[in-house]
């Protein structure tokens, strides 16, 4: 089909890409796509989603080709098979310890680790319909978040899709059974077993909210995901998990919590390298701003940090 201009440019509109996205010469191979959704999100824009993504990537491979010597994945989890929970909390602990985050220390940036282990993290501000996705582009991999989601869950989404992309799971497994360990995952990295039973205790009958907010400030994992990790590692019973359960549907806390993480979780790798390009005469300025998806005017106020002095 060769439509006309009017038609491209709302067929961009709708796709949330620029017109160009239709004459580019793809050179991706997109696959392995694992995408986190609820039932809410139509066809039509997980569709959308997917193009922005795969427009987004194609700038981001070729931002990295005026870098040959950039870093290249390595997984850390090539001779493991994940069979239960257990399994789980052993990898989390040994990927703690790989990747230089220490054995009990709260990690305080979950995105910046991924990055410096050369997996691309991007973000597009989505309603609660969707939490995240993940998949290998040219064979390495990447992680899209939803921009308008807390950091804390931000934190566990990213962690969870790691999971997808690093580990293997015994084929017995269902799929319902493989999304709650990559979700078991995310929880025992950010808060071990051996951390929680120090700040809680071995047997608990309840949890107080104050140390729950506690925690959470901490170690940057959500009020609902510690008891889910309390109920799981036999400190609490599942009652009292239930009960809290109830009172935090009963309160409205179920996607905002009262207590939030303070520590921004945001992709920086991409505009470091534009601004390193385009700072070292790798690019012109037009190229940045077609790269970073944006006017030339925004990337020069970018560049002089106009934005960021109005908001200090």
């Amino acid at each position: 089909m060769m439509p006309d201009s009017s038609v491209l440019i709302a067929l961009a509109e709708a796709l949330g890409v620029g017109v160009d996205y239709f004459f580019s010469e793809s050179r991706l191979v997109v696959e392995g796509i694992n995408f986190r959704k609820r039932a809410s999100l139509s066809k039509k824009r997980k569709d959308s989603l997917l193009a922005k993504v795969k427009d987004s990537l194609e700038r981001y491979i070729e931002l990295e080709s005026f870098y040959p010597d950039a870093p290249v994945f390595s997984n850390p989890f090539e001779s493991r098979t994940i069979s239960c929970k257990e399994d789980v909390e052993s990898a989390s602990f040994y990927l703690r310890q790989a990747w230089g985050a220490g054995e009990v220390a709260p990690v305080a940036h979950v995105v910046d680790l991924l990055e410096e282990h050369a997996i691309k993290v991007m973000k597009f501000a989505e309603d609660d319909s969707f939490d995240g996705l993940s998949g290998l582009v040219n064979g390495s991999p990447f992680i899209v978040l939803n921009a308008n989601m807390p950091a804390d869950r931000k934190r566990l989404t990213a962690l969870h899709e790691l999971a997808h992309l690093c580990l293997s799971f015994n084929l017995s497994l269902s799929e319902s059974e493989k999304e709650k360990l990559c979700h078991s995952f995310g929880g025992a990295f950010l808060l071990p077993k051996n951390v929680l039973e120090h700040e809680l205790g071995t047997k608990r009958s309840e949890i107080s909210l104050f140390e729950l907010a506690s925690l959470k400030e901490q170690y940057g994992i959500s009020m609902q995901a510690i008891m889910h990790r309390a109920v799981s590692c036999g400190i609490i019973s599942h009652y009292a998990y239930e009960q809290f359960s109830m009172m935090i549907s009963t309160k409205g806390w179920r996607k905002v919590e009262p207590v939030s993480y303070p520590v921004p979780e945001e992709p920086q790798r991409f505009k470091q390298l534009l601004h390193r390009a385009l700072s070292e005469n790798l690019i012109s300025v037009s190229k940045a701003a077609y790269l970073g998806a944006m006017s030339i005017g925004e990337l020069q106020r970018e560049q002089a940090l106009e934005d960021a002095l109005s908001h200090s």
